[in-house]
């Protein structure tokens, strides 16, 4: 009996001299639209969690990177041999432009009730038409081609999983030299952060109907898998940063079996002061059958190969590398010592892709990014490739 009571004893002191500090409050101040839950449930941090300064720094910068703060303070306050944290927010305007898939134009809540889920929602009622103004400005015309509503819950009740669905009902969308009558689509997914890296899983429903084409009208059903790591969104501040991501889709419907992966893996590197690199390479690998033709590779244009014409190459299977370099210059055109004084950008563009089915092209071009101060970059840039000289205007 006296040794169970010494050695009981000896457990209590152990616990008492190496036991761990932890988190055993967690106070929220600075709100006053958004819940307290959804703070706490946005850092990540749970009382009963052991004490960690990088789990601190994660949880501040989760808040900030969340859209709903323009400024976060953490604080730690001895509680006897524990921790009490002192999160103080300062609310930012939620309410944002929404814009989508083929001039889909809307609004968007990121605080819907201060509960942290963001809500969107646009329409699509403008288009281009091939008559030109002033013989070279397309001419707009109103119609109604369909909308889209989505909703996002971020690290929802406090599990760690970010949840997101989305439905879109579009009517009369260009497709190459086709025109897709109706595209419906549903989507379902959720997402697990772990320190720098992601992994999630959904599901699409997807149907297309053609006008000219109707043997290209599908069905299917995509079940998709992924993972990213690095940091993309601040990957700026570092010398060197690595980050990608890469998708692996199964789809299935009538007459549709086939197997995608995808893959993107980019560099950047400060080369002197802030004069920078950025090397982006994107695969595309079809294991097996043959997707709807939305769902198909294809290389040019203004989203990847600048010079080429849209879906100049439909390759089975692809890999696209682009290089850009960078000069930031303040407003007097000097060498920005900082990101936030960078105001003029010039850059120099390398592009290329080899792949299946003959595909292969090569691009060069420069571009000119102006940083405004209402936080809206525009970019006028020009390219040289297998389809000549082509303009391109790019808004960030």
């Amino acid at each position: 009996m006296k040794r169970a009571i010494v050695l009981a004893v000896f457990f209590v002191f152990a616990i008492s001299l190496f036991g761990v500090n932890r988190i055993v409050e967690i106070a929220v101040e600075g709100n006053a639209k958004t819940l307290d839950s959804t703070v706490r449930n946005l850092s990540g941090i749970k009382i009963g969690d052991e004490f960690d300064i990088e789990k601190i720094y994660r949880a501040k910068r989760a808040l900030q990177e969340s859209g709903l703060f323009t400024d976060v303070y953490m604080q730690i306050k001895t509680v006897d041999s524990d921790y009490r944290l002192v999160i103080t927010v300062e609310e930012a305007n939620t309410i944002y432009p929404y814009f989508g898939q083929y001039l889909t134009i809307g609004v968007g809540e990121r605080n819907l009730l201060g509960t942290g889920v963001n809500i969107y929602g646009g329409l699509r009622f403008l288009r281009f038409t091939d008559k030109k103004f002033l013989g070279f400005i397309p001419q707009p015309q109103f119609f109604w081609g369909g909308f889209t509503l989505g909703a996002g819950y971020p690290q929802a009740l406090g599990t760690g999983i970010d949840f997101i669905t989305e439905l879109t009902l579009f009517k009369e969308v260009p497709w190459q030299s086709d025109l897709l009558l109706t595209l419906n689509r549903f989507k379902l997914g959720a997402s697990y952060p772990f320190g720098d890296y992601v992994a999630g899983v959904s599901y699409t429903f997807e149907s297309g109907t053609f006008d000219a084409s109707v043997t290209n009208d599908y069905s299917v059903s995509i079940v998709n898998g992924a993972f990213a790591f690095g940091d993309a969104e601040n990957f700026r501040q570092e010398r060197s940063n690595l980050y990608g991501n890469t998708v692996l889709s199964y789809g299935f419907g009538k007459g549709y079996s086939y197997l995608q992966q995808t893959a993107v893996l980019n560099f950047w590197y400060r080369i002197i002061g802030r004069i920078y690199i950025l090397s982006t390479t994107r695969a595309g690998v079809t294991y097996l059958g043959t997707a709807p033709v939305t769902k198909q590779f294809y290389i040019g244009g203004n989203t990847d190969l600048k010079g080429w014409n849209l879906y100049s190459f439909n390759p089975g299977h692809f890999v696209f590398e682009s290089v850009e370099a960078g000069v930031p210059l303040t407003e007097n055109f000097g060498i920005a010592p900082s990101d936030e004084l960078s105001v003029y950008i010039p850059k120099l563009y390398l592009m290329g892709v080899v792949g299946s089915d003959k595909t292969f092209g090569l691009s060069i071009g420069i571009g000119f990014e102006w940083r405004t101060p209402l936080g809206i970059a525009f970019e006028p840039q020009i390219f040289f490739g297998g389809d000549g000289f082509k303009f391109y205007f790019e808004l960030r």
